[in-house]
Order: C-alpha cells, then sequence, then structure tokens
C-alpha cells in the first residue's frame, strides 16, 4: 500500500513538472530581447596632416552635450623616429577646417585650426601651434578683431591664403540697414602676417561686391 502511495505520488509529481514546463511562462518569465542602446559617439570632427613624410598630426574635436563647445585634441606621430605626444584645450565653436604652413619661413610648421560658433553673428575662432623638429610646440595667439574692425562685425568669415599670407573676410552690416543684418555686398577684409611667433593685422579697405 505504500509502495503504491508513492508512485502515485511520484507520477503526479512527473505530470506537474512536464506541464509547468511545456506551458507558457508567465511574461515576467519570458526571455526579452536586450534593450538597444544608442550611444553617441563623442568624436565630432578629425582630420590628419601630413606634414612630411613620416610625421602626421592628427587633429580630433569632442565633447558630449553641447554642440557649440568642446574641447580639441593634437596627435603627433613621428614614425620616423618613433615619437608620439600630444595635447589638448578648450574649444569654443565647431572646427571648420584644419590646414598647416610655414607663414613665417622659419622651418617651424604652424598648425591652423578654424572653429565657427553657431547661428547669426557666429563668430571666428583660431586655435594656431607651431611645431619644431624636436617635437615641442608653442601656441601662437590669434588676434581679436579690433574696435574698428569688429564695427559692423556680424559673423560669417571666410578664409583663404593669398601671397603667403592669410586673408580674412566678412559681411559688415550696412548703415542703411540700422545695423541689423549683414550686407553681402560690402565686405571687409583683414590681412595677417606672422614674424616671431606673433600675428600682424592689416586691414584693407572694404570690399565692394559687384552681382554678375
Amino acid at each position: 500500500m505504500k509502495y503504491s502511495i508513492t508512485v502515485i505520488f511520484l507520477l503526479a509529481l512527473s505530470i506537474f513538472l512536464n506541464s509547468c514546463g511545456s506551458g507558457d511562462k508567465p511574461d515576467n518569465l519570458k526571455q526579452q530581447p536586450p534593450a538597444k542602446i544608442t550611444v553617441q559617439p563623442p568624436f565630432r570632427f578629425h582630420k590628419a596632416i601630413e606634414v612630411k613624410p613620416g610625421l602626421t598630426l592628427d587633429v580630433v574635436s569632442w565633447g558630449r552635450g553641447s554642440e557649440s563647445v568642446g574641447a580639441y585634441l593634437i596627435l603627433r606621430s613621428d614614425s620616423t623616429h618613433l615619437k608620439y605626444r600630444s595635447l589638448s584645450g578648450e574649444l569654443d565653436g565647431k572646427i571648420v577646417d584644419v590646414w598647416n604652413m610655414d607663414m613665417d619661413s622659419d622651418g617651424n610648421p604652424e598648425l591652423y585650426i578654424q572653429a565657427q560658433g553657431e547661428g547669426e553673428g557666429s563668430h571666428l575662432n583660431m586655435y594656431v601651434y607651431e611645431y619644431s623638429e624636436n617635437g615641442s610646440s608653442e601656441k601662437i595667439n590669434f588676434p581679436n578683431l579690433s574696435n574698428s574692425s569688429k564695427k559692423g562685425y556680424k559673423g560669417g568669415d571666410s578664409l583663404y591664403i593669398k601671397d603667403d599670407k592669410l586673408m580674412r573676410e566678412f559681411p559688415v552690416a550696412n548703415a542703411d540697414e540700422n545695423n541689423t543684418k549683414p550686407s553681402p555686398e560690402v565686405k571687409k577684409v583683414l590681412q595677417y602676417g606672422l614674424r616671431n611667433n606673433s600675428f600682424t593685422v592689416d586691414e584693407v579697405k572694404e570690399k565692394e561686391q559687384t552681382n554678375n
């Protein structure tokens, strides 16, 4: 009798466990697919500047939570001598372009980082470094606009090289428009030179634009 009861109990337990295993699991026990997490990369800009064979400067900008501020990083890779260095700084605006040149013709190239603010009246920011053969770097301060140059300034700068000089153009507000908007017909032109790691600035007369 005891044997029969034991067999019946084990049989019932087996049926119960099989029914639980074959049925649908409660919602809270069902295996849920892993949630997709979208991670925004912190890096916004990258450009590699080959100064000469074996010497490359990688410029990277990064930052989370804001599109108008962040930081920049300059990675110097000297694969010829197996020397690698870096430097960083705070960034105001977005990097528009990066280039190198030897404006003062001293044999040490300068790296130019051009950044621009956002929106109407966005301002230009320049970060300039000179690199020497031994790998050291020196930051060169880019001059602010003078009071006369700032008159009518509303942003919208463009830069280009002419006769080994750095040229800067930007539209200026027209007095007839109560200085509320930049006039596309009139641009102010500045010419930058470099001597002994110090910039010189000459203001060229306002440039009249003609629409053909």
